[in-house]
């Protein structure tokens, strides 16, 4: 059975949104017009040209040859921390998680280093860089995409909370201790000048096309020929599982979205940009803050306090964003940690950054009406 179809007959979360779309499907209201098109085709263009950065080992290459420049521990944090979060900008939150964590895994086993708490850290700086762009993270493409976002207008949205997130980051590191290290012996990998030139090439056309400044079917169909002339065991590798998933979120909000009660409740929750942001950050704990944003954005034109409260929302449970899970999953993984000391400790953690963001974000909004 190929791997693709493994994971998505594996994948528990696909599975209860499937089960959820079949009964909207069955009981509820829904019309095509609730898929979002370009989201998921632009989705689908980017998950297979980032498929080919990892496949060529470029994302690893330039995360180990930057990191084996660090001469304390307190450097390497940085690093990877700063990897995590410019990363997350252009390859996505969990494009970042997937390439740091074994890295660090690695490089903490060499040095004696605690995981448990750096792991945490690169999740949070990874949700939190890829706030910055409309390519970061799959609710930003979405709100981009639904509410016509320039380049422009996005990092309007996103510059102040963006630079309170770096400074955030650039404090981290004094929470662990500094000690002098050796050079750090890690494998890279020579990657061709061809294969530079040619993903350079084609993740300009990709961005432009989630911008809307090409063919959105012209950025898939490059991200289709990058694959096919530098690696084509990328369309076998590839997480279809989440564009399905994103099909069956926009049936689920189609039919949530009329039924009377629960429009009549969202509407309640959406009066003013202080509440629409609060909202947003509180139901994404609770439903995830991708589907948060999809849900909620039929019922607002308060674009900015939205994208703020799915940003938050992120912080807090385990759920809050699928981000959270994957980096779970990465950390027992590589470490054969199964207990919850990693998901309890990093609930504790993005618990009290949750309530210190939502603080922020009542500020921001504050200062925009004022």
């Amino acid at each position: 059975m190929p791997t693709f179809i493994k994971k998505i007959l594996s994948d528990k979360t696909l599975a209860i949104t499937t089960i959820l779309s079949v009964l909207a499907l069955l009981f509820g209201q829904v019309a095509w017009t609730d898929i979002n098109v370009h989201t998921i085709v632009a989705l689908a263009a980017l998950l297979l040209l980032v498929g080919v950065y990892e496949r060529t080992g470029v994302l690893v290459a330039i995360a180990t040859t930057i990191i084996k420049k660090s001469r304390t521990t307190r450097q390497v944090i940085l690093v990877t921390l700063l990897l995590s979060f410019f990363g997350s900008m252009i390859f996505t939150n969990d494009v970042a998680i997937l390439t740091l964590v074994p890295i660090f895994v690695t490089i903490a086993r060499k040095l004696e280093l605690k995981m448990v708490l750096p792991v945490i850290f690169i999740t949070i700086f990874a949700n939190l860089g890829s706030a910055f762009t409309p390519f970061g993270n799959p609710q930003n493409l979405y709100l981009a995409s639904h509410y016509h976002l320039t380049l422009g207008h996005f990092l309007q949205l996103s510059l102040p909370i963006g630079m309170i997130n770096l400074v955030f980051l650039l404090l981290s590191p004094f929470a662990f201790k500094n000690v002098p290290i050796h050079d750090i012996e890690l494998t890279t990998t020579k990657i061709e000048t061809r294969t530079v030139i040619i993903l350079v090439i084609s993740t300009l056309l990709v961005l432009a096309g989630i911008l809307n400044l090409f063919p959105i079917w012209g950025a898939l169909l490059v991200s289709i020929v990058t694959a096919l002339l530098l690696n084509r065991q990328t369309f076998g590798q590839i997480d279809y599982g989440i564009l399905l998933m994103f099909v069956e979120f926009f049936i689920i909000v189609g039919a949530l979205s009329r039924i009377e009660w629960v429009s009549d409740m969202i509407k309640l929750g959406m009066t003013t940009p202080a509440m629409t942001f609060i909202t947003g950050a509180i139901s994404s704990q609770f439903i995830s803050n991708v589907p948060a944003a999809v849900l909620l954005s039929n019922f607002t034109s308060h674009v900015s306090p939205l994208y703020l409260g799915v940003t938050t929302g992120g912080l807090g449970t385990l759920i809050a964003s699928l981000a959270n899970l994957l980096a779970w999953r990465q950390f027992a993984q590589h470490t054969s940690d199964q207990s919850w000391h990693f998901p309890l400790r990093a609930m504790l953690i993005n618990g009290v950054l949750l309530i210190i963001y939502l603080l922020i974000g009542l500020g921001l909004i504050m200062l925009r009406l004022n």
